[in-house]
């Protein structure tokens, strides 16, 4: 049974309720104290765990976050002046035509990652509906970085023939007369005969080739004159790639209530890791997992590395992780592992060590 009593404003107070004290047209009132919002489920092992003083492995739960991707996000507009005088700003082409003296440039916008979007979520609607997980941190902490690399080639003849490509799109009648200029300097030129024909012999068989035949130029100069063109080998960037996490979690209840704590734990990441039937036109995607290295409470680890909000691709569980079969009167394994693959749904780029100053970064 809730107590009021009233105040000197006449407002009635209920002492069952947290309040706070504010100032009001110069009056100090009492006004009842924000709610903090709790995620829709909390389950932490072991059960004795001090999880507001003790660096901890929290995962976070939550329902896919869509990401919409619109022309226009991608492609926007910029105007600059043309007579010189101050930039007139920049912006989306909105439906309104620019006025003064100025000139409309088409630019490319970043694409929205899903990993922002998801950081640009409510984060208390989100967490009406998350699921909340403590557990220990594993015994095997690490991470790595990979970034994707290959080797590659340009001789002379390509590298001429890019030149040549890309004159041909500005001027074909600059493109004939650089090939004119180009055979004339040839000929003249400190270029022995023997490499001339060379070039003569790449050249034949890339016309033949055109007809249909097998023909590697290089073969051919290697034949005739044991010579290969300069290869010009380099290690070029490939592209990014996305960061793969093994987990691996040894549990063994000590208490019934810890059973079904265990029990929970895993039924609830093996449900929030598979598909979802939908509609029957369409599966809906697998929920979102954020892992997050915790000292006390959801404060971030001082030091250890971080993580962006990712999938699991694979949940493995081992009942028989002693090496034989045991189990207690209620029927739960007396030593139970769950081995989990958390992978990123986004790469990870320079920018976002600038966003996490503290410890290592991701």
């Amino acid at each position: 049974m809730a107590i009021n009593f009233k105040t000197d404003l006449g407002d009635s107070l209920d002492l069952g309720k947290k309040y706070e004290t504010a100032f009001k047209d110069g009056l100090k009132i009492t006004l009842p104290a924000k709610q903090e919002v709790k995620p829709n489920a909390i389950y932490q092992y072991p059960l004795d765990a001090d999880v507001n003083h003790q660096d901890m492995l929290l995962i976070r739960i939550f329902k896919q976050v869509n990401n919409p991707m619109e022309f226009g996000d991608i492609v926007g507009y910029s105007y600059t002046q043309t007579d010189g005088k101050i930039d007139a700003g920049s912006g989306r082409l909105e439906g309104k035509d620019f006025v003064g003296d100025g000139k409309k440039k088409s630019l490319f916008n970043k694409a929205v990652t899903k990993n922002q979007r998801f950081n640009d979520q409510n984060k208390e609607s989100m967490k009406k509906d998350s699921k909340y997980i403590w557990l220990p941190i594993p015994q095997q902490v690490s991470d790595s970085i990979t970034v994707s690399y290959a080797e590659d080639t340009l001789s002379p003849i390509q590298a001429a023939g890019m030149a040549l490509a890309s004159t041909a799109i500005e001027s074909p009648v600059a493109m004939a007369n650089q090939i004119a200029d180009t055979l004339k300097e040839l000929r003249g030129s400190d270029i022995s005969t023997q490499n001339i024909n060379a070039l003569k012999t790449v050249l034949a068989g890339k016309a033949i080739n055109q007809l249909g035949a097998n023909v590697n130029p290089q073969s051919l100069i290697t034949r005739s004159s044991g010579q290969i063109l300069q290869s010009n080998l380099e290690l070029l960037f490939n592209g990014v790639t996305l960061r793969t996490f093994p987990f691996v979690f040894d549990f063994t209840p000590r208490s019934g209530p810890e059973s079904e704590m265990v029990r929970d734990i895993i039924r609830t990441i093996k449900m929030a890791t598979v598909a979802k039937q939908g509609d029957g036109l369409f599966i809906n995607s697998p929920d979102l997992f954020q892992f997050q290295y915790v000292s006390g409470g959801e404060k971030d680890h001082p030091f250890l590395n971080k993580f962006k909000v990712g999938v699991l691709e694979n949940v493995s569980i081992d009942y028989t992780a002693s090496g034989t079969y045991a189990t207690y009167q209620d029927g739960t394994p007396v030593h139970i592992r769950m081995s989990l693959t958390l992978k990123e749904v986004n790469p990870i780029y320079a920018e976002d060590y600038k966003n996490e100053p503290d410890g290592v970064g991701y």
